[in-house]
């Protein structure tokens, strides 16, 4: 078969399996079968550099088993003298590559580039059943993971309601020096935010990066030696200089440093604040970090020095330099200025002038600051980012200063409207509106309270806020909660009328009674409609 052949009349000419083999005479089976084991090698790709021949993509494709299809390419090396030679104080994988690097190209065959040089030498201490000794070394890795036991974040204004606090960990090999940092959410950008962090406390960065295999890490990792990372993790080890080398899965060897810290941490840390109360993720961090350092600074069980000083002596200085910039991953949404005067950016509040209201804004969120673009993508506005659920981010020149600034939420709207339910519900209403520094922070819950007179009847929701008050439970979630016990729903009566007409007469309009169900009138989508900004 003449494989460059039959690659040019693939990927030049379009052609399928089927039709290179009646070009070529090629049986398709044989045809299909090459194709597909040159899209699933890591060696080729179109277009063809001028050295390859036939030959050669016969041995990369065809190959024998136990010959590595790279060796063909490149230039291997002695990964047993590697192995000594790090054995030396100081000594790094970058440093024996660039030696290796330095002596180009022999007998027709290229170095390997770092991060093949970094798997190969991984891959050998694999096959010879050694401890990943490449973690144990000055400046070379750091091994990534989340803590097994979560803590929580309460609701300041309805307590029971919790937040989970995921526990992010990465640990330096070599010194067991160790970052720890809580994340209510677990995607990309919150990935690259808690791993610039770790950078940050470090003062630098290793030479290859072992995470867990989570997917904001590790997209496929079925046999290791060519893992799919996800491109923002990729990004940003490409912007801080450090090569990926994920774990194998339900391999802990690989990455045993922060597996046993999982558990250091765990009984050490987490266990002490399981019994603590928190509001926010900032108070939650602050006293993470608190015994984070503590822990760091205790010595080990029998000798003399700590993490720390062992980091310090002799770890610190052997870490790659950072970037001038953090790698920052920009998260994209559009939003909508509410009439609280605010857009919800990950279930916080930011907000905006009145002149945006009900406007289409697009966001562009970073790891510390949200910038905010106009329609024209001009930047009207920077926030510092929140990480606490359902808090506010306020400028307070954004907050309207008289009642009529409002629009139709206000406060003696609230206050009218809660009034002819009855008095308990005008004043749990009033102490929902205090809770606030702000009273439009306090609208949506305001909303929220008054549609149960619809829902429920007005004597429902009046008995439910008298109990409210007595228990100082004067809350959205606890009225939420509870309403339905006080009374069944409301079913709204059907003019029957329309179905006893004959199908001549169907076209009678009727009016002032509507059913609850229709899709158009229903009480529901009305009220969706209100909370989206549509009614005025």
């Amino acid at each position: 078969m003449d494989y460059k052949r039959v690659l040019r009349l693939h990927y030049v000419n379009g052609f399928s399996g089927r039709a290179i083999a009646e070009s070529t005479g090629d049986g398709k089976t044989a045809v299909n079968d090459f194709l597909k084991r040159f899209r699933e090698n890591d060696v080729l790709s179109w277009p063809l550099s001028d050295d390859v021949t036939n030959e050669l993509i016969r041995e990369l494709l065809y190959q024998k088993p136990g010959n590595v299809a790279s060796d063909i390419l490149y230039r291997g090396f002695d990964e047993e003298t590697v192995h000594r030679k790090l054995a030396r104080k100081g000594e790094t994988l970058l440093h024996l590559w660039k030696l290796y690097n330095a002596e180009g190209e022999v007998d027709g065959k290229r170095p390997l580039s770092y991060r093949q040089f970094c798997r190969r030498y991984s891959n050998w201490l694999d096959n010879k059943n050694v401890t990943f000794h490449i973690q144990r070394y000055p400046g070379v890795n750091l091994e990534l993971d989340y803590a097994g036991k979560t803590l929580a974040i309460h609701d300041l204004r309805n307590p029971g309601q919790t937040t989970k606090v995921t526990i992010f960990v990465a640990t330096l090999s070599f010194s067991d020096y160790f970052y720890i940092e809580g994340m209510t959410d677990c995607g990309i950008s919150s990935w690259i935010r808690v791993n610039n962090n770790a950078l940050a406390y470090f003062g630098g960065i290793t030479q290859t990066v072992t995470p867990d295999n989570c997917k904001v890490a590790v997209t496929k990792n079925k046999d290791w030696i060519n893992p799919a990372l996800n491109e923002d993790f990729q990004a940003w080890a490409e912007h801080n200089g450090t090569v990926i080398l994920p774990a194998k899965v339900r391999k802990p060897r690989w990455k045993p440093n922060v597996e046993g810290h999982v558990k250091i941490i765990t009984m050490h840390i987490l266990v002490e604040m399981e019994e603590m109360t928190f509001y926010s993720l900032e108070e939650l961090n602050i006293v993470l970090w608190e015994k984070m350092e503590r822990e760091n600074r205790v010595n080990f069980s029998k000798l003399s020095y700590s993490r720390r000083d062992l980091f310090e002596s002799e770890e610190k200085e052997s870490l790659l330099p950072l970037p001038e910039t953090k790698y920052e991953y920009l998260e994209r949404k559009t939003v909508t200025v509410n009439p609280d005067f605010s857009f919800v950016f990950d279930q916080v509040h930011y907000s905006m002038p009145r002149k945006y209201l009900r406007k289409k804004l697009d966001i562009r969120a970073g790891s510390n600051r949200i910038y905010v673009y106009n329609e024209s993508g001009d930047l009207i506005r920077t926030h510092e980012r929140s990480y606490t659920p359902k808090s506010w981010v306020v400028i307070p020149e954004d907050m309207p200063k008289e009642y009529s600034d409002y629009g139709s939420w206000n406060v003696p709207y609230f206050l009218l409207k809660a009034g002819s339910v009855g008095p308990d519900t005008r004043l749990l209403i009033q102490k929902v509106i205090e809770k606030f520094a702000y009273p439009v922070q306090s609208f949506r819950s305001c909303f929220g309270i008054l549609r149960f007179a619809d829902k429920y009847g007005k004597d429902a929701l009046e008995k439910c806020c008298r109990d409210a008050l007595i228990s100082g439970k004067c809350s959205y979630n606890y009225i939420c909660n509870t309403v339905s016990m006080y009374a069944r729903p409301k079913r709204e009566a059907v003019d029957r009328t329309f179905n006893t007409l004959k199908p001549a007469d169907k076209t009678v309009q009727v009016t002032g009674i509507y059913k609850d169900d229709d899709d158009k009138y229903s009480l529901e989508n009305l009220l969706k409609a209100q909370e989206g900004g549509d009614l005025q």
